[in-house]
């Protein structure tokens, strides 16, 4: 593998957590590239990363390194402009191509062809994003020549909290996030606050997420948790990272990219198909996923003997 990699991802910050499980497979000095809010989020140290770089500096602070490789995962011009134009040996991913239009290698088409710069009309690209069987991991390994074999996120240390000894409290802590990002109205669920209702009649303590002032309170609130349950979210990448159980809910995008490491319940909307990507809210997919689903799939995530503890039996 090259001894010198950049890695540029932007965002979503969910999106830049998945991605650093990539950390754990390439060798030598890694860079990345990332917008402000996310840097909070990685891990600067000398077993993963060697600088991480706001990219709105980047230009200016990459004008004197040579990359053996530039991998850049992102759709949006401005990554695309940086993977064009830093010195490199290797590119893999987007790039602007001579009339100054987004393109990607032939080497990151898994990822890319599913996408909104895809080669292929919009048609053909849904078409192939409905019908992928691969996780995000293993499209992205697979473009550096690397088999995904499970690797952990990787998280900053310093955004991991001290939490308290969750053996010791009388009540399983589940967290609740029903919020989700205006460009994906569909993710927010209609029934959480039932659920939240009716768990704690179960005998569970339930927080609701709330808007914190740093990153790093917000992953605390997350990693205090038994389990949580969200839609496709920040949320669910954090808890991913910090090894907390995670109920996921599909509403209108893909199951199938998320590597569930052995503790995420995926449920399903049965109408995943008719809001698949879409921009605006579709009552019918969101309607589709039964409070009693959720309900079922804390339970099963849990356990019964965590269950016989809840309910002080």
């Amino acid at each position: 593998m090259p001894s010198k990699t950049l890695i540029i991802k932007l965002g979503a910050m969910g999106d830049v957590i998945r991605t650093t499980a990539l950390l754990r497979a390439l060798n030598g000095d890694v860079y990345w590239i990332t917008k402000k809010e996310c840097i909070p989020l990685l891990p600067v140290d000398n077993n993963f990363l060697k600088q991480v770089i706001d990219v709105e500096c980047a230009e200016e602070s990459l004008r004197n390194i040579s990359f053996d490789l530039v991998l850049c995962l992102d759709d949006d011009f401005e990554a695309a402009r940086l993977a064009t134009i830093v010195n490199k040996t290797t590119l893999i991913g987007s790039f602007l191509d001579s009339f100054g239009g987004l393109a990607y290698t032939e080497s990151a088409s898994k990822w890319f062809d599913m996408g909104l710069i895809s080669k292929h009309n919009k048609e053909k690209a849904d078409y192939l994003k409905q019908n992928n069987t691969k996780t995000y991991q293993e499209i992205i390994f697979t473009m550096v020549g690397k088999e995904f074999k499970g690797e952990e996120y990787v998280l900053n240390q310093e955004s991991k909290s001290n939490s308290i000894n969750k053996n010791n409290r009388e009540k399983i802590l589940v967290g609740i996030e029903n919020r989700a990002d205006d460009r994906w109205p569909t993710k927010r669920w209609n029934k959480y606050a039932q659920l939240g209702n009716i768990l704690q009649m179960d005998g569970f303590e339930v927080r609701f997420f709330e808007q914190r002032e740093a990153v790093h309170k917000y992953v605390n609130d997350i990693s205090e948790c038994d389990l949580i349950v969200t839609g496709d979210t920040l949320a669910l990448h954090i808890a991913l990272a910090l090894k907390v159980k995670a109920v996921a809910i599909f509403t209108c995008t893909s199951p199938t990219e998320i590597y569930d490491y052995g503790r995420t319940n995926k449920v399903v909307s049965p109408l995943l198909a008719k809001a698949f990507y879409r921009r605006e809210y579709i009552q019918e997919a969101v309607d589709a996923i039964s409070l009693e689903s959720v309900y079922k799939a804390v339970k099963t995530l849990i356990g019964m003997d965590v269950l016989i503890k809840a309910n002080g039996l």
